[in-house]
């Protein structure tokens, strides 16, 4: 009987301690998800911002093209050479 009683405590504090340590598991996964969710929401937020500045720096391109087109046709046509 005593041997049983022991073998059931014994039992006890094993699951108690297999829980205590679960539990320290679960807390530090639960960290590590934290992490990694405000990590992704950054990267999410850095590539935002880069397609902006790429979406200015196309912009800025593309109108400084079109300011240099307009000068290039404000300029006086070269006069064609007469064969002769």
């Amino acid at each position: 009987m005593w041997k049983t009683l022991s073998d059931w405590l014994l039992t006890l504090l094993n699951m108690t301690r297999e829980l205590e340590e679960n539990r320290a598991s679960i807390r530090r996964i639960e960290a590590r998800r934290r992490d990694m969710e405000e990590a992704i929401k950054l990267l999410a937020q850095e590539q935002r911002h880069a397609r902006e500045l790429e979406f200015a720096e196309r912009e800025k391109l593309l109108l400084r093209l079109q300011h240099e087109v307009a000068k290039l046709k404000e300029l006086p046509l070269p006069r064609g050479r007469k064969s002769g």
